[in-house]
């Protein structure tokens, strides 16, 4: 457990740093770009990662889990021949889907009815061979669990898109027009890394082999593989089909739907999805962990995923109270936009689903259990697509964030089955008291905002998140998620 507690220690403190860096970026684009120009850059990431997930999406925890396995018993070999599989197989699919398009370029009309758009995503498309290159090298150390190189290689990816970004929006902003200047920084941003990855892989001792792993790679990613890209197919679903239900069920034009759009899911889906940094770092560790165990006779395989979920709970649950009880004035603060701030405080509640069934659906895959998760997406997005086509019309934007708290909690309950069903499960009622105790810290600290909103949105939230986080410190002792000092003294000493 310290090796873990450790591991978890350095993803997060690179994490944080890293998803701090990012969420200042997305600030800044935000306002620099429009809400109308960050809905044609989500419309047009829909389809791009539509095809991405073909190429590369099921891969990293694929060649994460067969390097973790294959270093818990000694083979050095199949740990290359995964490599070198994965890489051959994702850069294959990246240059068909390159020299369709690019030979075709007309057929980016079937995807976007905006010119911008289609350029867009040309200008983007050479980035799939980068995205291979990144997610498959990537994966490796993930697997051999050097966490450092993993996070670093984000870290470096988010700081040099900033510089890039900057770059182009004020030095160069006579040559490149401001609506594709993030398209050019991304491209040049993901050149830039996937080298330095490279460099990094062959000194640290990587090496390539023969793929004889290729068909187990295959076979492993491609419930995962399915997964993602029915996850991208329906983010291009949703792409095309909210703005048109808004235009002709609430009245809006094209362009107000376009920017209800961007706000939905530019700003207000990126700070519900904060809580990943700490979250997705519990997962990097546990995966290879997980699997690890599992090569080498499953040793506590429940309690270390019980100890998991019990932790991205408490983090879920706190964002939920920042979120619910404060997000007007947070959204106010960052985006100087009203609409955003009444949109994140009533979206807060997607944050306890999608956090806990991030950690249960990782959870799974690291046992080998891909076509499991699949199976369980698959039923979430049949609830997922007949919410997008009804709620909105009777909600309005508000009905896209009921579809995904309902989208989240059927996969999170097919899941959790699921996984009781591969191991014996804990009696443990202690993540529902939690919640409890959230949800009624949530509505006194709402009260105290609404009396104190008059005196501003900063000053509010002065006053509310600090007796927010006093009355959560007290529900985590009460609960028995936060050990006594001593304890946790004890624990690190050790």
């Amino acid at each position: 457990m310290k090796r873990i507690f450790k591991a978890f220690f350095t993803v997060t403190s690179i994490a944080v740093i890293t998803r701090g860096i990012s969420f200042i970026f997305k600030i800044f684009i935000s306002r620099e770009l429009g809400a109308e120009v960050m809905g044609l850059y989500q419309i047009c990431f829909s389809v791009f990662s539509l095809f991405a997930a073909i190429a590369v999406s099921g891969i990293p925890v694929t060649v994460s889990r067969i390097t973790a396995e294959s270093q818990a018993l000694g083979d050095e070999k199949n740990q290359r021949s995964a490599v070198t599989a994965a890489l051959l197989i994702s850069l294959m699919i990246s240059m068909t889907v390159c020299t369709i398009f690019y030979a075709f370029p007309s057929l980016t009309s079937f995807f976007f009815t905006d010119e911008r758009c289609s350029r867009l995503f040309l200008i983007l498309l050479p980035t799939m061979f980068t995205s291979c290159v990144y997610a498959v090298i990537r994966s490796h150390f993930w697997g051999k669990r050097n966490f450092f190189v993993y996070s670093a290689a984000e870290a470096a990816d988010e700081i040099i898109k900033v510089a890039a970004c900057a770059l182009f929006i004020f030095l160069l902003q006579n040559v490149v027009s401001l609506e594709y200047s993030l398209a050019y920084a991304m491209l040049v941003s993901d050149c830039i890394v996937a080298v330095m990855l490279i460099a990094v892989f062959f000194k640290s001792g990587g090496r390539l082999a023969y793929p004889s792993m290729g068909k187990q790679v295959i076979k492993s990613s491609a419930p995962l593989t399915v997964t993602r890209l029915c996850g991208s197919m329906m983010g291009m679903f949703i792409s095309l089909a909210l703005p048109a239900v808004l235009v002709n069920a609430c009245g809006l034009t094209s362009a107000e739907a376009t920017a209800e759009y961007g706000r939905a899911t530019g700003m207000v889906m990126p700070l519900l999805l904060a809580p990943s940094s700490v979250v997705g770092s519990l997962s990097v560790v546990m995966i290879p962990e997980i699997a690890a165990r599992n090569a080498g006779g499953g040793r506590d395989l429940t309690s270390a995923i019980e100890r998991s979920t019990n932790f991205t709970c408490a983090v879920a649950c706190a964002a939920f109270i920042a979120f619910a009880a404060c997000g007007r004035e947070i959204g106010s603060l960052l985006y100087a936009d009203e609409k955003v701030g009444a949109q994140l405080s009533f979206a807060a509640f997607i944050v306890l689903p999608l956090s806990l069934n991030a950690i249960t659906s990782a959870s799974l895959n690291s046992l080998g259990r891909e076509n499991r998760t699949f199976l369980s997406s698959v039923i979430g997005y049949v609830f997922l697509i007949a919410g997008i086509l009804l709620l909105p019309r009777y909600m309005g934007i508000y009905g896209y964030y009921t579809s995904f708290f309902i989208f989240h909690c059927v996969t999170l309950l097919c899941n959790r089955i699921q996984l009781n069903r591969v191991l014996p499960h804990s009696k443990s009622y202690s993540s529902a008291a939690l919640i409890g105790v959230s949800c009624a810290i949530t509505l006194f600290t709402g009260m105290l905002s609404s009396f104190t909103r008059e005196l501003g949105n900063a000053l509010s939230c002065l006053i509310c998140l600090p007796v927010a986080a006093l009355l959560y410190f007290i529900a985590l002792r009460l609960t028995g998620y936060m050990p006594k000092p001593s304890v946790l003294i004890g624990y690190i000493r050790k």
